[in-house]
């Protein structure tokens, strides 16, 4: 039996984490009619205390992530960038959110550095991992820790970016490399709500 070459097995393994993303994605739109993230109060990049009134002052896209993620992450939040941009003045009317799956590396002070690099509009939000784990498994996001070599780890995660209305109830969700038409189509639509 011949096995894979290691690009055809990374290949596989992200249109695996593809697929499980886009099944969350209608798993939460159909089971999760009310607000979503529960009560919690954490440090945001900026080093402001961040509650769930904070996230349904206004729409929101919230994307969880990490810091050490070596694709989706990075992908996904120059993605979000370019988004804002292209609508203009209507991306003032968002709150853009980065929670970290990883509290353990991803402080508030390691999140703000990493975020300035992207973009100053996405804030990112930490703090103690038990409360952090508890805000992100209140989403209903998947976040599995994977050990690697050396004691090293990456987490699986959900992939998308979910789009709340004010008020914090899921509105819908940008999957994971969505054409940039449709991303920016919901992101507007989510403006003007």
């Amino acid at each position: 039996m011949q096995q894979d070459s290691p690009l055809a097995a990374a290949a596989r393994i992200a249109g695996i984490i593809a697929l499980f993303a886009v099944l969350l994605s209608f798993y939460v739109w159909f089971t999760m009619p009310g607000a979503l993230g529960g009560n919690f109060n954490l440090t945001d990049s900026n080093g402001r205390q961040v509650t769930q009134a904070d996230l349904r002052a206004k729409p929101a896209a919230v994307f969880f992530g990490y810091t050490h993620c070596p694709d989706i992450c990075p992908t996904t939040l120059f993605d979000l960038q370019n988004w804002l941009q292209k609508l203009g003045k209507s991306a003032d009317n968002i709150n853009v959110w980065f929670v970290t799956v990883d509290p353990e590396r991803d402080t508030p002070q390691i999140l703000h550095d990493y975020l300035a690099n992207v973009s100053g509009r996405i804030i990112g939000i930490s703090g103690p991992p038990q409360a952090v784990h508890k805000m992100v498994e209140s989403f209903n996001i998947a976040a599995r820790k994977v050990a690697g070599e050396d004691g090293d780890y990456t987490y699986d995660h959900t992939a998308a970016v979910l789009l709340l209305n004010k008020g914090g109830r899921l509105r819908g969700m940008i999957p994971y490399q969505e054409k940039d038409s449709i991303a920016i189509e919901q992101l507007k639509a989510l403006a003007d709500s």
